[in-house]
């Protein structure tokens, strides 16, 4: 095998492996805030608006024009709610990752199986899961390629003492801070290892720290401080609980609740374990100068350093650049076996960090992929259901808890040109409260008093999710909540409305354009006055040949009892009629009324009596 081809897989392997470990990833669409950055376009109507959208400030006050303004601006732009060029991009930028870490290994170790496998230890990560699945957390995935790269870049300069490199790693280094907040550490990083490995040029690091120290000054002088309670900084013991639960995700893939097979315990008991072998071995570098490794197993902790005063905000992806250092480590620490009983043991670990933290990836990308494919089911039909027919307002149906919180929040619908989308109250009840997200789902609920008027009227219509179809069921959900939204106004009837038929008599005739035509004498239900002084409105139309031959009489009785009598005389208008109710009927469940008019008329080609037209009633 020719060296160039050995080249080939001994880089290409590690990338490989990425694919078959995180394969499901490649096909989550999108979810949670992507759709707050995926409506950055919709903001651009102007060139000036071009620097708010890449520069203001956004949540907690971040700046991330590289990993997200541009990034979802961009890919947006051009191929819109398409997700492959996204997952993509992302999986280009890990491969890129993954080459710059092998070289660094390899040039920290000395040993070429250390970088191939530190490769393979860090794409297995738990961390990198939800990172490398969500096209909001490439931020993390932006970062590590620009601290990974501006390491390269540095360790380049210290081998060669070539200037340019010393430059190229300042301006990758400043590059990163459009990625993420958590560059402001890479001064640390190269400082420690001048520090360990290069002392010579330590001071020369301590320049790094001027641009960190200056972000951070903005962030926490010029910014102003989250109320969120996820993101207040504590200061005490809780550091060092949130340190251990970092440090055990990342090693031993361990949660706080039993996500899947794995027990809590086997999780605990085998970061345990890792870190006692970690230690040895570190131990054993320094016993020969090998300072190296203590740097190491000292980059998690400078790199989360600034994440641990947030006791109330645990990020599973947080660890994916803090666990570099530890993945070199363990790499080294494998490849370093020579003796039959060390070997089996750095063996068995290997099993065993591969097994937990593969099965943790793949317990998270599953549930993100059926999450994300669920929200673009939805989205979908609902950008094909707008093109045939746009409507101004959207209910939906088969909303569960999960699909609302994948992205209901940052209101996808508006990407569709739908500003006004609500659950339906039956899948509302469904959705659990979350306050701690900051997220108003009042916005998205509607009641049925609301909705009904307006799906009645043609200005909304109603979809249901089944599975990968979106259908559209108003007419069926209008007789689903026919009796619900009746019971709702025992004291309105909608004449012409089906809702309202079961509270009709049966010489009532069939509903025409938002009214009916009553006979001689027809007859309703309806709730009773709650109180006294409440008064029976009955509106409708009197046509001009209903009082041709003079006035009309309209009476009224309750129960047998009268209520009155009114007499119709202007032809061609709408008439309320009103009546007071007697005090003996306050509190009456329901009331009988019969109508009858003093006589009926039948016009040429009618073969029906026509009495009166009627559209509501009301008690007031």
């Amino acid at each position: 095998m020719s060296s160039r081809s050995r080249r080939i897989l001994y880089y290409g392997l590690p990338m490989l492996f990425c694919l078959v470990v995180h394969w499901l990833a490649l096909k989550i669409w999108f979810f949670g805030d992507d759709f707050a950055w995926l409506g950055l376009r919709l903001e651009l109507h102007t060139p000036r608006d071009l620097i708010h959208v890449l520069f203001s400030p956004q949540a907690e006050g971040t700046v991330r024009t590289l990993s997200e303004r541009l990034f979802f601006l961009v890919f947006s732009s051009v191929f819109g709610l398409e997700s492959p060029p996204f997952r993509i991009w992302v999986f280009l930028t890990q491969f890129a990752n993954i080459a710059l870490l092998i070289q660094i290994a390899r040039r920290l170790t000395g040993s070429a199986t250390a970088g191939f496998l530190a490769a393979l230890l860090w794409t297995a990560n738990a961390g990198i899961a939800l990172a490398i699945s969500w096209s909001s957390a490439y931020n993390e995935i932006a970062e590590a390629f620009f601290i990974l790269l501006a390491f390269r870049l540095f360790l380049a300069y210290i081998d060669t003492g070539q200037v340019k490199y010393w430059i190229w790693q300042w301006v990758v280094f400043l590059l990163g801070f459009g990625a993420l907040e958590l560059n402001v550490v890479y001064p640390a990083i190269a400082a420690g290892y001048a520090l360990c490995c290069a002392r010579q040029h330590f001071r020369k690091t301590l320049y790094l720290f001027i641009p960190s120290i200056l972000f951070t000054m903005v962030h926490l002088f010029l910014i102003p401080a989250s109320t969120d309670e996820h993101y207040k900084m504590y200061f005490g013991s809780s550091l060092f609980t949130m340190l251990w639960k970092y440090w055990a995700f990342a090693i031993g893939a361990v949660r706080d609740s039993k996500a899947d097979w794995r027990p809590l315990w086997l999780g605990i008991g085998f970061t345990v374990l890792a870190t006692a072998a970690l230690a040895a071995f570190v131990y054993r570098k320094l016993r020969t100068g090998e300072w190296t490794a203590v740097f190491l197993a000292v980059w998690f902790v400078i790199v989360l350093l600034p994440l641990l005063p947030f006791k109330n905000h645990f990020t599973e992806y947080y660890v994916i650049v803090p666990a570099i250092g530890l993945s070199i480590l363990a790499a080294w620490a494998i490849a370093s076996s020579r003796q039959a009983l060390t070997l089996g043991v750095a063996a068995a670990l290997a099993v065993g960090y591969f097994t937990l933290s593969i099965a943790d990836d793949h317990m998270a990308e599953k549930y993100h992929y059926n999450n994300s494919r669920r929200m673009k089911y939805l989205i979908k039909g609902l950008e094909s259901q707008q093109k045939m027919h746009a409507r101004e307002v959207v209910l939906l149906s088969g909303i569960d808890n999960d699909l609302f919180w994948s992205g209901f929040c940052d209101n996808p619908f508006r990407l569709l040109g739908i500003y006004h989308t609500y659950v339906v109250p039956a899948s509302a009840k469904a959705i659990q409260p979350h306050p701690e997200w900051s997220c108003d789902t009042s916005r998205f609920f509607v009641n049925v008093d609301d909705a009904v008027p307006l799906l009645r009227n043609g200005h909304g219509v109603v979809f249901d999710l089944e599975g990968r179809s979106l259908h559209d069921i108003t007419q069926q959900y209008l007789k689903t909540v026919a009796s619900e939204y009746a019971e709702r106004h025992p004291d309105f009837i909608d004449i012409s409305d089906p809702m309202f038929q079961n509270r009709l008599g049966p010489t009532w005739y069939p509903a025409e354009r938002g009214y009916r035509w009553m006979p001689k004498r027809a007859t309703l239900k309806i709730h009773g006055p709650t109180k006294n002084g409440q008064i029976l409105e009955a509106s409708g139309y009197c046509p001009a040949a209903v009082v041709a031959q003079g006035p009309l009489q309209v009476s009224f009785q309750a129960d047998g009892i009268a209520l009155g009598t009114s007499t119709l005389t202007q032809p061609d208008q709408l008439f309320a009629l009103k009546f007071p109710w007697p005090a003996e009927f306050v509190g009456r469940p329901m009331v009988e009324l019969e109508i009858e008019v003093s006589r009926t008329l039948e016009p040429p080609g009618e073969t029906r009596p026509l009495g009166l037209v009627f559209t509501t009633f009301t008690i007031k």
